[in-house]
């Protein structure tokens, strides 16, 4: 016996085969794709997200290898990496429009095909010139990336466990920068700095064929106004923040001068988004009580992962005395801690909630904090090790489930709006947690050195410089989540 046609008002809002409904926390219904449709989706978005982490610290083992070929200095090298992280901001800010403006399936293949070229340019590149460019093409290409895959996550995976996907995300996105250095390492020392780029090259080549078969369907496009002016402020105030935090403590002036214009850049840009009716990116999810404290959460630890991912090996080259090979092995244990972290915080956040997942996190990381300044200022390498290892676990506790707890409250309409601000939260901090840290910790090092102070300790009395301010900021957040963890278990209940 022949089954009916499905009623075509039912063909029309399925976006690709098998789909049921899913309830919201009371903000209404919308369509949740069954597996194994949802599976594969998601699987190529994580690859996404994993080939968008680990293009952040692509370059980084080959900048030495890069001057000598170019004969350029750290100054002009160092731009292959902020360069890329202004670029990355500027496209994540820009988000909440594309993907409005744009159909998902689009905006993947876009994206695809300008990390595919952005890869070969490096590979290919002539001039140093030529190589930034390929380099700034690279992060317009990637910068979609994880952003994307957020939206593509939150629009559908039911709210129920939102935690779970989006922490598996979270750690696909910890693990990319971090087996970077690792992997191109050895590359740079093997085969030369240009085989650094086959590694993504080959990467985005492999997402565009799998996302020809499973990345389809997707809402609407709509018609909504592109604006260049807050484009702008959001480039020129991002890189004036780095340049300030980097400069205020090595050159004050200069420092300080590029902070004022970039809080009157931003300030600028925020005032616009309040204004325009229909702006780049609407600041309306910060009026939710619910969200800015989780974006600010967010902030705080990420600027301590970066700082331990920035710092830590440094202080295990200069101030431990190891090789380079040495220092990425012994970063391997908490990388892994932090990536369990995310997925098993995730699916808790699931079940019990934020209290006591967040400040628990936090005090985590607080305490791994401590640890890491007092092995650094004795000596011990041991404790500074350990020390390392639980701020890794805390932020790992705390990050992926900040985003769920800021993310999901919100209405639907907010979504896209609500990604990108959590998005530009990542990547803000991405550029100002390296930028101040290495700063205090350069001008703590000086200091140590012009006192007198032997080489090795005046690197040690730098980095635990720079580990007390991370802790001062990481113990602010803990102050913040433990009241948000308990505000939010009253809601629940």
């Amino acid at each position: 016996m022949n089954r009916p046609a499905r009623p075509s008002y039912l063909r029309c809002l399925r976006p690709f085969p098998g789909f049921r409904r899913a309830s919201r926390f009371g903000f209404g219904e919308r369509l949740v794709v069954r597996t194994p449709s949802l599976k594969a989706l998601l699987a190529v978005f994580y690859g996404c997200g994993f080939l968008a982490g680990f293009n952040e610290n692509l370059v980084n083992m080959a900048l030495v290898a890069i001057m000598g070929d170019f004969s350029i200095d750290a100054v002009a090298a160092q731009w292959l990496v902020t360069g890329y992280m202004i670029a990355v901001t500027v496209v994540v800010t820009c988000m909440a429009y594309l993907y409005r403006r744009l159909s998902m399936r689009t905006l993947f293949f876009a994206a695809a095909a300008l990390s595919i070229a952005g890869s070969a340019g490096g590979f290919l590149a002539p001039n140093f010139l030529l190589l930034l460019v390929a380099r700034l093409v690279q992060a317009v290409g990637t910068g979609v990336f994880i952003p994307l895959m957020m939206n593509v996550i939150v629009d559908r995976v039911p709210h129920g466990r939102l935690g779970t996907y989006l922490a598996i995300g979270s750690a696909m996105i910890t693990i990319g920068p971090a087996t970077a250095p690792i992997v191109t390492g050895f590359m740079v020392s093997d085969l030369g700095w240009r085989s650094v780029f086959l590694v993504p090259l080959a990467a985005a080549v492999a997402l565009t064929v799998a996302g020809i078969f499973v990345v389809r369907g997707g809402r609407e496009p709509e018609l909504v106004r592109f604006d260049l002016p807050s484009a702008l402020l959001t480039a020129a105030g991002v890189t004036l923040l780095c340049v300030g935090l980097s400069e205020v403590t090595l050159r004050p002036v200069v420092g300080a001068v590029a902070l004022i214009g970039a809080v009157l850049a931003l300030g600028w840009f925020a005032q616009r988004q309040e204004h325009l009716a229909r702006p780049l990116v609407s600041l309306e999810p910060l009026h939710h009580g619910t969200f800015w404290p989780a974006a600010l959460l967010v902030m705080v630890t990420m600027m301590t992962y970066f700082s331990l991912s920035v710092m830590a090996p440094l202080y295990f080259e200069e101030a431990a005395g190891l090789a380079a090979s040495m220092a990425g092995v012994l970063m391997v244990a908490p990388v892994l801690a932090n990536a369990t972290a995310s997925v098993l915080s995730g699916r808790a956040l699931d079940r019990w909630g934020e209290w006591p997942l967040l400040p628990t996190g936090l005090a985590i990381a607080v305490t791994g904090l401590a640890a890491t300044i007092a092995g650094a200022l004795t000596g011990s390498l041991a404790v500074a090790t350990t020390g390392i290892f639980f701020g890794y676990l805390g932020t790992g506790m705390v990050l992926s489930p900040a985003q769920t707890a800021g993310l999901r409250r919100l209405p639907d309409e907010l979504d896209s709006h609500g990604v990108t601000l959590m998005s530009m939260a990542v990547q803000l901090s991405a550029c100002l947690g390296p930028a101040a840290y290495v700063g205090i910790m350069s001008s703590a090092t000086a200091s140590a050195a012009a006192a007198g102070v032997p080489a090795a300790q005046a690197s040690a009395e730098g980095f635990a410089t720079a580990m007390a301010t991370a802790l001062v900021v990481a113990a602010a957040g803990l102050a913040i989540a433990f009241f948000y963890a308990r505000f939010a278990k009253r809601r629940r209940r």
